[in-house]
């Protein structure tokens, strides 16, 4: 009877340690042998075939020789898939040049979030125009299009290679009209530039001669002054700043007021995400 439960044990802890020893083999698809980067896939609710995940390896290959790279796929709910991105990143490649291309299904969201190397490629605004460009994948459940895309627009930035970006054009024309109106209604009821709104009695008594709402032969001119202030004096709040990390991600080591070099020391990274 011992015999028969210690065997049970035995059994159970080898076919254990047999499970997580494939899940690690599966996840871990490739090495460089020149950066000592890695190919990383961990799809946890079996969005990609065997023969996709084959391929889509092949395809984040070359990103190996800019950072570490991943494709996760997740359930689990988050309120900033942003930081949920950057933690799933620091775990499996600590402060290394690394990114992730996160698909999480609870809240419908593509995350591109990176550190290193590769983030200094595949900014923020980069990389929420890479998740725009391939949402259309993921709203037609075609998972792996949308990864392999997403990964070879990040090759496009790292190599210095155009990546189509319209959302950002049609935000810089959107702002460029809306900056077009404020300096014409500006223009339009500024007392410099209409007479009407004009203090000086002058050009307002020639505006109305000459619209005949009444007239005055005699014209005053009133010479202008100049008025000097004394410069506006700035004071600082004291608390530094960290771009790498107060835009696009999250980190609470930022947040908190450290400085930026204590924050790049702990691999705040940045990115960007688009819902599907």
């Amino acid at each position: 009877m011992m015999k028969n439960k210690l065997f049970a044990l035995l059994l159970c802890f080898v076919l254990t340690a047999g499970a997580c020893f494939t899940v690690g083999a599966a996840e871990e698809r490739y090495t460089d042998e020149g950066t000592g980067f890695r190919v990383v896939i961990i799809d946890e609710l079996d969005l990609l075939t065997d023969e996709e995940e084959a391929k889509l390896t092949e395809d984040m290959k070359p990103l190996t020789q800019y950072g570490s790279i991943a494709f996760w796929t997740t359930d689990e709910f988050t309120n900033d898939e942003i930081d949920q991105a950057r933690l799933k990143r620091k775990e499996l490649f600590a402060y290394e040049s690394a990114g992730v291309f996160a698909v999480n299904m609870k809240v419908r969201k593509l995350t591109i979030q990176s550190y290193g190397e590769i983030n200094s490629n595949v900014t923020d605004s980069m990389a929420r125009s890479i998740t725009d460009n391939v949402s259309r994948y993921a709203s037609a459940k075609d998972y792996y299009a949308c990864a392999a895309t997403a990964f070879s627009q990040m090759l496009d930035a790292c190599e210095h290679r155009h990546v189509s970006e319209p959302m950002k054009v049609t935000g810089f024309a959107v702002l460029s009209v809306m900056a077009g109106l404020i300096i014409a209604l500006g223009v339009a009821f500024s007392k410099r530039h209409n007479p009407l709104q004009s203090d000086n009695p002058a050009k307002g008594a020639v505006c109305k001669a000459e619209g005949g709402f009444a007239p005055d032969a005699t014209l005053r001119f009133v010479s202008s002054k100049t008025e000097h202030r004394a410069p506006r004096v700035v004071v600082s709040s004291g608390r530094s700043g960290c771009s790498s990390c107060s835009s696009g991600s999250s980190c609470s080591s930022c947040s908190s007021g450290s400085s930026c070099s204590s924050c790049g020391g702990g691999g705040c990274g940045s990115g960007g995400s688009s819902s599907f």
